[in-house]
């Protein structure tokens, strides 16, 4: 093709048809031009197909992540409210001075709920490797972007607070040791012989009864109460924020 045209120049030069051979030579650019950017259109929307068939396998790795994460979630907030409402039970009993509360309630008050807490299980590998490689530009949906950096930042520097939870619960055990091992017959039933450790009613009214009086024990309570009821409403926000991602997910995938 390129002789072709070559020879034909030539044979214009050779006429003497100078005219005719600017005008070719001009015809001639614009045809390179127009190649050269035919060219460039393609490789541009050969480019854009492969970013976009990557933005959607991202995507639906995002959404496999926070599928995930929801079904975590829900099971991490059904635990934690339970530890809450227990820990509102009691310091409810522990204020009435309740001796007739049953040693097996008791014990599931204070195992399931004054040493219990429940921290969120976030499962971010496909936002952490996206991050990592620089990716992020990769996701066309703005609002998702900035969701999925809000979710991060609230994981990451949010209100789970491991240090005051962990000094709490540690004060509530250390406090109630000296009786805590005839609390829980039926907590812990399978895990240890208490079968063989039976306590007759007067031990177990004077065990309820020392619970009762411990006044260090129910001031660290009402601390973590307080503790634990902002954890619950961080993981409910933390949900909400999820199901916010997830929404635009589905929408993007959809498209």
């Amino acid at each position: 093709m390129i002789k072709f045209f070559r020879q034909i120049r030539y044979n214009l030069m050779e006429q003497n048809k100078k005219g005719k051979y600017l005008k070719y030579a001009i015809g001639e650019i614009i045809l390179v031009v127009i190649g050269i950017l035919l060219a460039l259109q393609i490789n541009n929307w050969n480019t854009n197909r492969l970013e976009r068939n990557e933005e959607q396998q991202i995507l639906k790795s995002l959404k496999d992540d926070f599928e995930e994460t929801s079904t975590n979630l829900d099971e991490t907030i059904k635990k934690q409210t339970r530890v809450v409402e227990y820990c509102r039970q009691l310091i409810s009993e522990m204020r009435r001075g309740n001796t007739e509360i049953d040693l097996n309630t008791l014990g599931e008050y204070i195992y399931r709920g004054a040493f219990s807490y429940w921290r969120i299980e976030p499962v971010n590998g496909t936002y952490d490797a996206m991050i990592g490689s620089g990716k992020t530009g990769t996701i066309q949906n703005q609002n998702l972007v900035q969701l999925l950096a809000k979710f991060s930042a609230e994981v990451k520097f949010g209100f789970e607070d491991e240090t005051m939870a962990v000094a709490l619960a540690t004060a509530l055990v250390d406090k109630s040791s000296h009786y805590s091992t005839k609390l829980f017959p039926e907590v812990l039933h399978g895990y240890l012989k208490w079968e063989e450790q039976s306590i007759s009613e007067s031990e177990k009214l004077m065990v309820i009864e020392q619970h009762m009086n411990n006044e260090t024990f129910l001031g660290n309570l009402i601390m973590k109460f307080g503790l634990e009821q902002n954890r619950l409403d961080y993981q409910n926000a933390i949900k909400e924020l999820t199901n916010n991602i997830l929404a635009e997910l589905n929408e993007e995938l959809a498209k």
